[in-house]
């Protein structure tokens, strides 16, 4: 019996031991972060266990339960399970330290007694618009000592959006996904709606910004929140909260470690935030360093360039590389100088110019600024919106986020009462890259035009339209009204004369482009006691389907070698052109297209100029000859005189059209009597004939 009660008292206090040792925290407890690295939460208290995330130090945790037995590494010490922005897991004990809650002093400003009414009053006399003081508002609420100043700009919205959005690389933003896609600037010369292709402006995924995506991001209101405000804070130094401590927020990993005194002597000579260099820092080289900041550039940039350091990628214009051949130029040959002399070249060039915000930086837009626009410190667009974020996180831990923080807020005139938005995510692709009809090709297709006509006997009853989009993630609805659907072709019945049949290409972004394909039933063949003395007259007898060769003569111009259309007045419009051979043939379906067989529906027609007709069940093309424009572009001028003497000299030969155009007497071939019939037009002695 004795035995069994000792057995009893061991196992009770070996039970008790136990639960001793595994605290379940029932009050809410917190711990501060104190690696240098920040501390790996993961699923189990081993360093085997899957990492979930990494919490960066000076982070603020909850922890759920504490003194948990390792089951490896953390170098025998106890594990904590924790929770970290929404996700629960384990982190080693010895990086945690007990969260400090002895209240921090902070003293109340005149700003924190404004009564609502006073506040109102003063949002006011600052000059802040009504859509800016809602958001104003409850920032003060938030925290009341905070100081917001109303800066005015040196002009309006809409001038400054337009200079902003103007240049190729004045805002740039980063895209590697199709998500983003709906960011970027679909201007010609940025992206090839054909190929579906943006142009980097820099590297290999930096775009140009959709005009759009510039207003979002130059828009103040879209950042009068706790995330985003820091983008306004005023850059001079303020010792009394900017401490090396909070630098360290910042830049927490290894890498600064020995970094963070520079950035506070640079704010002590200099008189700029030390917190404002750790978040550029961050923003520009990242966390872990690189190229910039490693003094091996030599090996992406060229030699001459190892043992040069640039924190602030100062001078990167095009890239990395710009700014290490910057630093050597200034010798910065230290991390200390590239810290300490970069800040001062920050301050010289830019907070002392009046761009004493983050923002100002990216938008040089203060009617305080001494220098023009286009003086800004980087082409990223959303550089200051990051920037922002890991500033207000790091005051945030270091709990001074509630000191009296200045913020110097721009106030456009003439800004639209609503918040500008960014546009739409998404592929932006809505071209077409082919359309079928039975079967058959769309004579002269191109993307960007958006209306067709296509002949089909007049015993067709329906006909099969087939499609394919240029971006294969589009959506195409043929026939289908509002519909959207994944549709590639559509049988559509048709009706005597035309039948109109519509097709929607959606993109991946939402926009929408509509396409046309008019569907014209042919006359049928009636018998010659049927038709009229006009038809009979006009040649066409015993069939009211004229051909392409009498539908361009009834229109007025001439067939010359069987493919050439000639008497085509100087200055002729393909809309003009277009409406001529529709008038002469309302059957007909006409189709122009350039030398380079691109589809042209507007502008001058030139001699090169293609014209297909389709016409009773046929298809034929002419070009265009326009006698004395040699050279294609819809004039008779000195080049043309030229291209006329360096044939007749055989030192650059014409062909095809342009040499049917230098025929300008029209008697079969090219002499000098034909150079000097365009030295008279040119002398306005007599003109060109066409006819």
């Amino acid at each position: 019996m004795k035995g069994k009660i000792v057995k009893l008292i061991l196992i009770i206090t070996i039970v008790f031991g136990i639960l001793t040792s595994l605290v379940v925290v029932s009050a809410t407890e917190y711990a501060t972060v104190n690696a240098n690295g920040g501390v790996i939460l993961r699923k189990g208290p081993s360093t085997s266990e899957s990492k979930i995330l990494t919490i960066p130090q000076w982070s603020k945790v909850t922890i759920l339960e504490k003194n948990i037995p390792s089951k490896g590494g953390c170098d025998n010490s106890t594990w904590s399970r924790v929770s970290f922005d929404g996700k629960e897991g384990y982190a080693c004990g010895k990086f945690l330290d007990p969260f400090d809650d002895t209240p921090i002093e902070i003293p109340e400003t005149d700003m924190a007694k404004m009564t609502d009414a006073e506040f109102d009053a003063y949002l006011t006399k600052q000059g802040f618009p009504d859509t800016y003081k809602d958001k104003l508002k409850t920032l003060h609420k938030a925290h009341p000592n905070w100081v917001f100043v109303g800066i005015k700009t040196r002009s309006s919205w809409s001038t400054i959006l337009t200079f902003q959005y103007g240049g190729a690389k004045r805002n740039l933003y980063q895209s590697t996904s199709t998500s983003t896609q709906g960011y970027l600037s679909t201007d010609d010369g940025y992206y090839n709606w054909y190929t579906d292709k943006f142009t980097p402006k820099e590297g290999s995924s930096w775009y140009k910004a959709k005009k759009e995506t510039v207003a979002y991001f130059m828009d103040p209101r879209n950042f009068l929140n706790e995330s985003g405000i820091f983008m306004f804070e005023d850059l001079n130094y303020y010792s009394s909260y900017q401490t090396s401590d909070a630098v360290k927020a910042v830049l927490y990993t290894d890498f600064y470690k020995d970094l963070i005194q520079y950035y506070i002597d640079a704010a002590e000579k200099y008189n700029v935030s030390p917190i404002y260099l750790a978040a550029l820092s961050r923003q520009e080289v990242g966390l872990n360093g690189g190229t910039a900041t490693n003094g091996k550039a030599a090996s992406t940039c060229g030699s001459g360039l190892n043992g040069y350091y640039n924190f602030y990628n100062i001078g990167a214009n095009t890239g990395v590389c710009d700014g290490m051949r910057y630093a050597k130029e200034q010798n910065w040959d230290t991390k200390k100088k590239a810290i300490i002399n970069g800040a001062s070249w920050i301050v010289s060039g830019y907070i002392n110019a009046g761009q004493n915000t983050p923002y100002f930086q990216k938008f040089n837009v203060s009617s305080k600024a001494t220098k023009d626009m286009s003086h800004q410190y980087m082409a990223n667009v959303a550089a200051v919106k990051s920037s922002a974020a890991s500033t207000t996180s790091s005051y945030s831990n270091m709990r001074i986020i509630d000191f009296p923080i200045v913020f110097q807020i721009p106030i456009y005139s003439g800004i639209p009462d609503k918040v500008s938005a960014l546009p739409p995510t998404g592929n932006p692709n809505n071209y077409l890259k082919e359309l079928k009809v039975n079967g058959t090709k769309v004579t002269n297709f191109d993307g960007a035009t958006t209306s067709y006509t296509v002949n089909v006997p007049s015993t067709t009853m329906s006909v099969t339209i087939a499609a394919t989009t240029v971006n294969t993630g589009s959506k195409i609805a043929i026939n289908s009204g509002s519909k959207v659907a994944k549709t590639t072709s559509s049988s559509v019945k048709i009706g005597e004369g035309t039948t109109s049949i519509p097709i929607v290409v959606t993109a991946g972004n939402g926009s929408t482009k509509k396409y046309n394909v008019k569907i014209v039933k042919q006359a049928p063949v009636v018998s010659k006691d049927d038709q009229t003395d006009e038809e009979k007259n006009n040649g066409n007898e015993g069939n009211t389907q004229i051909t392409s060769d009498q539908t361009v003569t009834s229109a007025g111009y001439k067939i010359n070698s069987s493919t050439y259309m000639t008497n085509v007045t100087l200055g002729s419009t393909v809309a003009g052109m277009i409406s001529k051979l529709e008038k002469a043939n309302a059957y007909a379906s006409i189709n122009i297209t350039n030398s380079s067989n691109k589809a042209k529906t507007s502008g001058s027609i030139v001699t090169g100029d293609k014209v297909s007709i389709s016409s009773n069940g046929t298809t034929k093309t002419y070009t265009i000859v326009i006698f004395g424009d040699l050279n294609g572009d819809g004039e008779i001028s000195i080049v043309d005189l030229g291209m006329i003497q360096k044939h007749l000299l055989n030192s650059s030969k014409l062909s095809g059209a342009y040499l049917k155009a230098s025929d300008t007497d029209k008697n079969g071939s090219v002499s000098i009597v034909d150079l000097g019939v365009i030295q008279k037009h040119l002398l306005k002695v007599s003109n060109i004939s066409q006819s």
